[in-house]
């Protein structure tokens, strides 16, 4: 009978809640960590964050159509461009090109002081320099201040602009001012985006002379490989971009221009093709003719050359070419 009532006293109690600890088994370490170390009003802003989508700046809308036109070309000129950062994260952008017999240089460089500040400056060969003082998230989540000096010490010209951006869950905005004493110039953009859905404006007003110099309303729509973009321009120029990703390695974008005043019309159609890891091909041509190729080659894992060329197709005539080389150092 003892030997009994011992067996029975070795008999571990069953927990009270039968889901410990089962779902402590599957739980990595670095959950207990991210757990601990965020409070439990900064995980909430965590996961509101992470569900978060921001829709693209005014300017940057149509951005993947727009890159197809813009990138993987350099006609008429020969241009260098090399980048490098410092161990102490401090950005050097030299840039030298020569075009129509003339050289161009000028030297940036950016660097953060602290968190959430940055300071850059630009100087050129036409002895411009431009500062830019920028300050992110310091006032408010989302809202970033630029202000931007430029000055000319051969002609003692000098302007600023302050530029104001706010971006949160499905809106975009900005608002920019020139320092004009005389009376500023403000410009106004907001986008707004939900589920794939893209629409927004851009409004500029002068108030030295009481009157509008911008009024552009945008309206557009991204799928997964599917981007439709339109625009209208003091409510008589409008502009279309419609982009289609075919697979990795190609894309196509069409352009399509109206002006509702003289009735002219304008098309071009361009597109990218991604040959292996180190080579692509660009290509463009407009409704006049106007046919530019392009062909970029990472020579080196720091080094990429395009070599552009440009003709008209309708009477093989005019041919411009061009060289860029860009360094990341």
């Amino acid at each position: 009978c003892s030997c009994m009532c011992c067996f029975f006293l070795m008999i571990r109690r069953p927990p009270r809640s039968t889901l410990f600890p089962y779902p402590t088994l599957f739980r990595s370490k670095q959950w207990y960590q991210r757990r601990v170390a965020i409070t439990a009003g900064e995980y909430k802003s965590y996961l509101r964050e992470a569900k978060m989508v921001v829709p693209p700046t005014f300017s940057d809308l149509g951005k993947v159509a727009k890159d197809v036109f813009n990138k993987g070309f350099s006609i008429g000129s020969t241009k260098l461009n090399v980048k490098s950062k410092t161990s102490t994260n401090v950005s050097l952008n030299p840039c030298f090109e020569v075009k129509n017999d003339q050289l161009a240089c000028s030297f940036e460089t950016s660097g953060s002081p602290c968190e959430g500040i940055t300071l850059k400056e630009k100087w050129s060969s036409e002895n411009v320099i431009k500062t830019n003082i920028v300050a992110e998230n310091k006032l408010a989540k989302g809202l970033k201040l630029d202000l931007e000096v430029v000055v000319n010490p051969a002609s003692s010209k000098k302007s600023a602009v302050v530029k104001t951006a706010y971006k949160t869950d499905c809106f975009n905005g900005t608002l920019d001012a020139d320092l004009n004493l005389a009376g500023p110039t403000f410009v106004a953009t907001a986008v707004s985006g939900y589920q794939g859905f893209q629409g927004g404006f851009e409004v500029g007003f002068n108030t030295e002379k009481s009157k509008m110099t911008k009024n552009t309303f945008a309206l557009g729509y991204a799928l997964n490989d599917l981007t439709l973009v339109g625009f209208v321009r003091d409510l008589a120029v409008f502009d279309g971009y419609v982009h289609h990703k075919v697979c990795d390695k190609t894309q196509v974008a069409v352009n399509f221009n109206w002006n509702n005043q003289s009735s002219a019309a304008a098309f071009a159609f361009g597109a990218k093709h991604q040959l292996d890891d180190v080579t692509s091909l660009s290509a463009k041509i407009d409704g006049s003719g106007k046919t530019t190729l392009g062909c970029t080659h990472k020579v080196k894992s720091w080094l990429d050359v395009t070599l552009s060329s440009q003709l008209n197709a309708k009477s093989l005539q005019g041919v411009t070419n061009g060289l860029s080389f860009e360094a990341n150092l």
